[in-house]
């Protein structure tokens, strides 16, 4: 849609506007101030003296000129952006029918857009008929498909295949964590700043940090007191990504299951 047209539409939507009005509706189409303020003036302009605009006071209104213009260009691209989508239904669905409803509505009161639809369109009722067929045998596939795909989720739960939990990072799950770990110790990747600088140095061995069984509560409250913390935390048989008060587990399903289960 034209920058002329997108102010007729906002003129009738509104009923009337004044300048200001308009501007800040537009403005965040452009650079700067100046930009948007010389782009309104033209299209005003330009609209006043093809008298699809008038002015009365500070206030802007718009025509029947306007309005029939913006009518026509409404309908028209209806038209067009069905013709388009209507050969690619299946990823277009959704935009399908609600186009086609649009359709419809306005039909019943505009008979110059139905009339031009008739004329312009490149689809009947037998392709909506079609279409309908069709969505019935993907409909159909689908069904199979998440059956099949069931089934598989669960055979892989029995192979005790990798899995994935989201938590909280708060107290709940650090007191998990300890107690999954039990005496073992536990290493950090940190990757936050802040956090770091928490941590004793005592801690540290290259990249990572270790921390014994009996500093583990602790160390892990340091991390939970930063709440844009960023690490990753390694114990026996799971990853744990934590991100921004969010922990991501990763580890077999039954090592999932279990952990959860503490």
């Amino acid at each position: 849609m034209t920058f002329d047209n997108t102010i007729l539409l906002i003129l009738k939507q509104k009923s009337n506007a004044e300048f200001n009005e308009l501007f800040s509706i537009i403005s965040n189409r452009y650079m700067n101030s100046a930009s948007a303020n010389a782009a309104l003036s033209r299209s005003l302009k330009n609209l006043e003296s093809l008298g699809k605009i008038k002015r009365e006071g500070s206030r802007i209104f718009i025509t029947d000129k306007g309005l029939a213009s913006i009518h026509i260009e409404m309908k028209e691209k209806l038209v067009l952006r069905l013709n388009e989508i209507i050969n690619k239904p299946i990823q277009k669905i959704d935009e399908v029918v609600q186009l086609l409803i649009v359709l419809t509505e306005r039909a019943n009161e505009s008979p110059d857009l139905l009339q031009n639809a008739r004329e312009n369109s490149l689809f009947t009722i037998k392709t909506i008929s079609d279409l309908q067929e069709k969505l019935d045998e993907r409909q159909e596939f689908l069904g199979k498909m998440n059956s099949l795909l069931g089934m598989q989720e669960e055979r892989l739960r029995e192979l005790n295949f990798n899995d994935e939990r989201v938590f909280d990072f708060n107290e709940e799950l650090i007191r998990k964590i300890v107690l999954f770990s039990g005496v073992e110790k536990i290493s950090m990747d940190i990757r936050t700043k802040e956090v770091i600088e928490k941590i004793p140095e005592l801690f540290k061995k290259e990249d990572l940090f270790f921390v014994d069984n009996e500093f583990k509560e602790k160390v892990l409250k340091i991390v939970l007191s930063e709440p844009l913390a960023e690490l990753t935390i390694y114990i026996p048989k799971m990853r744990i990504a934590v991100q921004r008060g969010r922990a991501n587990c990763f580890a077999p399903f039954q090592t999932i299951k279990q952990f959860e289960e503490i």
